[in-house]
């Protein structure tokens, strides 16, 4: 704190460091550690109302704050409360993760592109306006991600790649790029590609898919040039004994099996104390590595990425400096009150807001949607728990009511990978939110009778179902549906999508389903959790919970088809799940491939590499 400020609190302290003052002795923890010395405090001779400390009064001590992501989905009302919140503390500057504008353009429409993010930036503006203290801003994928974008950020920040420094009471701030990526860093073929499908030559729905996904994985990779290495190293040369140094930056990359340049930056780092903001996964995650503290903020009303979690959490970090280095609290804002002990806005309501807790496993409630299911929660056999929000099953997404569809809708979905063939498409469209990508993996295109899909309308003739389902040539069918799960090109191939995709952050908060969301989702699941190492038993829990959900559902068809004569084993068989079932997939996938990782490198194409990334996504 400095000499002004503490001079102030002494004599006539204003209402705003009034409210600092209080809430720092209460939650943060800061340095304002005040006792009263004598000549301070005059009164009689022995016992003092005030402990035996006296005051931190350092005027190289300071304050600033952190702010996590905004966009990706961003929940109107809350970041304005964040800027409200930082109002009442008085930080001396705040920070940034990036992520400040939505950032999504059409590249083929270069003025309307233009404008429209200009008016995002406006908009952004408007809200930090506000601030009674300077913002530092740092490059998020959204601000960059493209040509316009780029070309709009550096018009309005002038820095040359977006990175930068600058030295304050003897702590040095590194502000990195993580989008520092050269254009023609896209493969030849993939940007050629893309240029067809913008040209209208390209037109295969499937192919474009596969396109659109690439770029999105090329478009979340961390990229710290060489010539920012090179910037960061001179900077740290000029500034050598600095007291502390801080980085901040959007993506983080020790979150990723190959961190790229930026291990460059942390080899500089290696002799001096240092910390490292990042944010991006719109997750709190806190990490110690090299013996110094690495911090991925969560939101400042961004998307939700998770529930049931306290990484999910809408917060700023509050950084108090010392000569000991600094002191990092996460002030949440739903915690903030005003000095009337109301929100801190007017606009905000969603800070607010009590959370919908789900027993892991459970249906979401969602009654047009039953078998609707958050894939997080579970324990694994080390000890780590898989991420909630992140990863949900489902039954079809057709038939959705409008109040269904909300709930739907705020669980801040940006992709749905729909597993059903071409055929259930057509028969049952799906509805979806308007901000959700759809991405059709036929599962089953391989298959001569895409087992699972069809079976259920044989149960509209009696004598044929009893002939040809009847005395456990149902169950057996399922069996080896199951295992063709496993081993059919297009099941490999499009569960190889799937789960690359659901490894890219930016591709999630996700949802996968068929028609039930018990058999081809069913194995995507078990398989999946059994990657990250969900014990056995609880992977066959989840699994067989479809049961739960699924048949009361089909309940009068069930009944309707054993009034006629079919026996009551041949439906509960093709509508519902069995252990069985389970176990012949997993059996095949052992006899072909040994151990579920190499399932995923040699039956899917998934390198050990892209696995551990995948791991470190979705566990904590």
């Amino acid at each position: 704190m400095n000499t002004n400020r503490t001079t102030a609190i002494t004599s006539s302290v204003s209402w705003k460091l009034r409210i600092v003052v209080a809430f720092f002795l209460l939650v943060a923890g800061s340095t304002l550690n005040l006792c009263l010395a004598d000549e301070a405090f005059k009164g009689d001779e022995g016992a003092k109302p005030y402990s035996h400390l006296n005051f931190q009064n350092n005027p190289d001590n300071f304050q600033f704050a952190v702010i996590g992501d905004r966009t990706g989905g961003h929940r109107p009302g809350v970041f304005q409360g964040g800027m409200d919140i930082l109002n009442l503390l008085q930080p001396e500057f705040v920070m940034s993760v990036g992520d400040f504008i939505e950032g999504y353009v059409d590249e083929d429409e270069e003025d309307d592109n233009e404008t429209v993010l200009r008016s995002q930036w406006a908009e952004m503006d408007q809200r930090v306006a506000v601030l009674d203290m300077p913002l530092f801003f740092v490059q998020g994928n959204h601000d960059v991600n493209f040509d316009p974008s780029e070309m709009v950020w550096f018009d309005r920040v002038g820095a040359n790649r977006g990175y930068g420094h600058f030295v304050y009471k003897d702590v040095l701030f590194l502000m990195i790029s993580t989008e520092d990526r050269p254009k023609q860093d896209v493969d030849s073929e993939l940007r050629a590609q893309y240029d067809a499908i913008k040209t209208g030559e390209l037109k295969d729905p499937k192919v474009i898919q596969q396109v659109v996904m690439e770029l999105e994985h090329w478009a979340g990779e961390i990229n710290i040039s060489d010539a920012q290495v090179k910037y960061f190293k001179k900077a740290l040369a000029d500034n050598p004994d600095v007291r502390w140094t801080i980085g901040f930056m959007h993506s983080p990359p020790w979150a990723q099996s190959d961190p790229g340049n930026f291990a460059k930056i942390e080899a500089l780092l290696a002799n001096q104390p240092y910390t490292m903001f990042a944010g991006h996964t719109h997750t709190y995650d806190y990490t110690h590595r090299n013996g110094r503290d690495y911090i991925t903020m969560g939101m400042t009303g961004a998307g939700v990425q998770q529930k049931e979690s306290v990484g999910n959490m809408d917060h700023v970090a509050w950084v108090t400096m010392t000569d000991e280095g600094p002191i990092i609290s996460q002030i949440l804002l739903n915690g903030v009150l005003d000095k009337r002990g109301a929100v801190p806005t007017q606009q905000d309501f969603l800070l607010f807001r009590p959370r919908q807790i789900t027993q892991t496993g459970q249906s979401l409630g969602v009654k047009s949607v039953p078998n609707l299911r958050d894939l997080g929660g579970y324990q694994t056999v080390d000890g780590q728990t898989v991420a909630s929000g992140l990863l949900y099953r489902s039954n079809q997404l057709h038939g959705v009511n409008p109040g269904d569809m909300k709930m739907v809708a705020d669980l801040n979905l940006r992709y749905v990978y729909d597993l059903r063939t071409y055929d259930e498409m057509q028969s049952r469209p799906e509805e979806l939110p308007p901000t959700v990508s759809h991405v059709w993996l036929d599962v089953l295109a391989d298959s001569p009778q895409a087992g699972p899909a069809m079976l259920e309308k044989l149960l509209e003739d009696p004598k044929l179902a009893n002939k040809e389902l009847g005395d456990g040539k149902a169950a057996e069918g399922f069996r080896n549906s199951y295992r063709e799960f496993v081993t059919l090109p297009s099941a490999r191939q499009e569960y190889r999508k799937l789960f690359l995709s659901l490894g890219n952050p930016d591709m999630i908060p996700a949802l996968f389903h068929c028609t039930t969301g018990k058999d081809r989702t069913g194995w995507a699941a078990a398989s999946f959790l059994t990657l990250l190492g969900v014990p056995e038993d609880v992977v066959m829990e989840d699994y067989l919970r479809s049961n739960d959900y699924i048949l009361p559902m089909y309940r009068k068809v069930i009944e309707g088809a054993v009034a006629t004569g079919v026996e009551e084993e041949i439906p509960l068989s093709i509508l519902g799940v069995k252990q069985e079932y389970l176990e012949a997939a997993f059996d095949e996938m052992e006899s072909k491939y040994g151990t579920i990782e190499k399932y995923f490198a040699d039956g899917l194409g998934i390198n050990e590499e892209q696995q551990e990334a995948i791991k470190a996504l979705y566990l904590r």
